[in-house]
């Protein structure tokens, strides 16, 4: 008798414990795929939100005249033809529906000869906040001035960091093939770079929206803080 009792309870057991990995089974099953009308909750990665799709090389290629508007003002202009800027644009895409904001960080350096011959570099770093991003592909630019790059040189590297809420979703550099001093990687950041004495920090890193560009394809732009 008892063995029977045993074996009844064996047989029960059994049965209970493979309908219990069954459900384990389908719970995990639902879990993953979602269960209807129950979204599925899954960690958003920086990947996810944001990628940077094209970079400026430092070359010729980014120099550009200044555009020619029609006006009615009689004014001729002083100086013989249009004079070039360096134009700096980086191509990004967006995932999420709307971003609130990103923030954008550039780096540029340019090489000149100094009064007493030798190599001169200068680092031009500025912070741009963009608000309201879609869903979708962005370009974000800035820009040097003619009297900008007589002075300081045409730029052999440069940088962009983009940032969500203080958290780097993505960064790239470019530097020109010409430049052998610079390391490819966080050039912008290393001491050794940034804080040379032949390195000069400088201002005069333009936004789109304080040059004569301004005006021209407004829309692929986004709105700034």
């Amino acid at each position: 008798m008892k063995r029977i009792l045993m074996l009844r309870f064996l047989v029960v057991l059994t049965i209970v414990v493979s309908f219990l990995v069954v459900v384990d089974r389908a719970d995990a099953q639902a879990a993953s795929v979602g269960r209807p009308g129950v979204p599925v909750v899954r960690s958003e990665t920086k990947a996810s939100v944001l990628r940077i799709r094209r970079m400026p090389k430092p070359s010729r290629a980014v120099m550009v005249r200044t555009p020619e508007f029609q006006t009615s003002v009689g004014r001729s202009s002083r100086t013989p033809k249009n004079r070039e800027w360096a134009l700096l644009e980086f191509d990004y895409e967006t995932t999420p529906e709307w971003l609130d904001s990103l923030d954008i960080a550039y780096s540029v350096m340019t090489r000149t000869k100094g009064a007493d011959g030798k190599e001169a570099y200068s680092l031009f770093q500025s912070r741009v906040t963009y608000i309201d991003i879609q869903k979708g592909e962005h370009t974000s630019c800035v820009i040097l001035a003619p009297n900008t790059l007589a002075r300081f040189g045409e730029p052999v590297a440069v940088a962009v960091e983009f940032y969500r809420n203080g958290t780097l979703l993505d960064s790239k550099t470019e530097i020109a093939a010409r430049e052998t001093s610079l390391p490819a990687e966080d050039w912008w950041k290393n001491p050794r770079i940034i804080d040379n004495p032949l390195v000069t920090r400088r201002e005069g890193l333009l936004e789109r929206n304080k040059t004569p560009f301004a005006l021209i394809s407004m829309d692929d732009y986004e709105a700034v803080k």
